[in-house]
């Protein structure tokens, strides 16, 4: 039971990493109508970028300014190119966006290469999350690595079962969530959401 309760978390973990990768996506879809197939792309590079600024300033100043480095590419790609073929229609949208994705695939092989890199994450996010123990239709729950002792325990002749979750998995997770309350307080409680709100339903107003 405590194993199918921890695939239960891995797969809104995988649930929530869609949505981090699709959020963006969605947006940029139902306010502009570009159906950007270098999305995927740009969040590639920004993995890359992490890497490379993270041997350099440390895993989480990258966190910080990866995202940044990504906008920024991201918007020079719509105001030199996006943006002037955006009037012709969807067809050049997404021929623009295909070939951008295989340009940013080849210099990120250019730059790092075919293979995998080695990335080790910081200390706060090596090792389990929590812990999950079970002894028969008892339940305990421990942050971090439970002790050794309480998982080889032997209680009314049953033993212990543990079942750890990754602390990178439960960090991603907590990052998605806070995306998500942020994208929603966005749109529902700013002056720019509403106006995105807008843009969604009457954009000629919009526009005006």
């Amino acid at each position: 039971m405590d194993q199918f309760l921890i695939n239960v978390l891995n797969g809104i973990s995988a649930g929530l990493l869609l949505f981090m990768l699709s959020s963006g996506l969605t947006l940029i879809f139902s306010m502009m109508g570009v159906l950007n197939f270098a999305h995927a792309s740009f969040y590639m590079v920004g993995a890359y970028v992490g890497y490379a600024l993270s041997s350099v300033i440390g895993f989480w100043p990258a966190l910080v300014l990866a995202p940044l480095v990504v906008g920024l590419l991201g918007a020079g790609f719509e105001r030199t190119a996006l943006r002037k073929v955006h009037k012709f229609g969807h067809v050049p949208e997404l021929l623009v966006t295909f070939g951008m994705s295989y340009v940013l695939l080849e210099v990120v092989k250019l730059i790092w290469g075919l293979s995998s890199v080695a990335f080790q994450p910081p200390a706060l996010l090596q090792g389990p999350a929590f812990t999950l123990i079970h002894v028969g239709d008892s339940w305990s729950f421990a942050w971090g690595a439970a002790d050794a002792a309480r998982c080889s325990a032997t209680v009314g002749g049953l033993v212990a079962s543990c079942s750890t979750f990754p602390a990178t998995r439960f960090f991603m997770m907590v990052v998605a969530v806070a995306m998500l309350l942020a994208l929603w307080l966005l749109l529902t409680r700013t002056r720019i959401g509403l106006v995105i709100q807008a843009s969604l339903t009457h954009p000629e107003a919009v526009e005006s």
